[in-house]
């Protein structure tokens, strides 16, 4: 961010600090287990679709406010380093409680313009370094505008097919019956959230490095 933007922004939207750290309901975990496939993880799927996979899907539910989901955007790297080229990472941000949906619609609007790694780092930035409230639309209009996508950021919070996708989402978390973020579902089959590695994400991504190692490298 801008150091005159985000100085203007820090100064207009402070918010106590911890105001938005929920992150989710933790449920008492049970794993299951996949012959062939080491690691810890829940069984959501089938678990035949695992066999012969030549790629891993890893659809990643997370909140702006999440501190383990900000955790992951780093840790989470060295999975794309290590698996380049087999690892589909696609992300579905979600909203719980009084939240709004402002910061998942600017996920959805950013992605469209080209710029939602970029923009992730920014809102996740924003809540965490400068303790200020990204659930205000005013918040992330002053922080596209740095990106040169205010206009389609206003234009993109009206869309009817922005909103659209942020309930698909949404639709997709109950489906595969989210209850803590960051959750990762590998390939329509495997659960792995941070409670299954005692809540700590870099054994999470651990985790996740064995599991992938599991299904693209089967042992006989």
């Amino acid at each position: 961010m801008k150091y005159a933007t985000a100085l203007m922004v820090a100064c207009m939207f402070l918010i106590p600090p911890g105001g938005f750290a929920e992150e989710g309901h933790a449920p008492k975990v049970k794993l299951d287990k996949v012959p062939g496939i080491e690691g810890r993880y829940q069984l959501v799927g089938k678990a035949d679709g695992l066999k012969g996979a030549r790629q891993i899907e890893m659809l990643e539910f997370f909140n702006y406010s999440c501190g383990h989901c900000y955790d992951f955007l780093k840790t989470s790297q060295r999975l794309h380093k290590k698996f380049k080229g087999k690892l589909l990472h696609r992300k579905s941000p979600i909203y719980w409680g009084q939240q709004n949906p402002y910061p998942a619609m600017a996920f959805y609007i950013s992605d469209e313009q080209g710029v939602e790694k970029k923009f992730t780092q920014e809102l996740f930035d924003t809540n965490f370094q400068l303790n200020i409230n990204i659930f205000q639309p005013r918040v992330i209009k002053l922080l596209a505008r740095d990106y040169g996508i205010e206009k389609e950021m206003i234009e993109g919070m009206q869309s009817a097919s922005i909103q659209a996708k942020v309930q698909r989402s949404l639709a997709l978390w109950e489906k595969y019956q989210g209850q803590e973020t960051p959750t990762v579902i590998i390939n329509k089959t495997l659960r792995v959230t941070p409670s299954i590695s005692g809540g700590n994400v870099d054994q999470m991504t651990d985790n996740l490095e064995v599991i992938f190692n599991s299904i693209l490298n089967p042992q006989p």
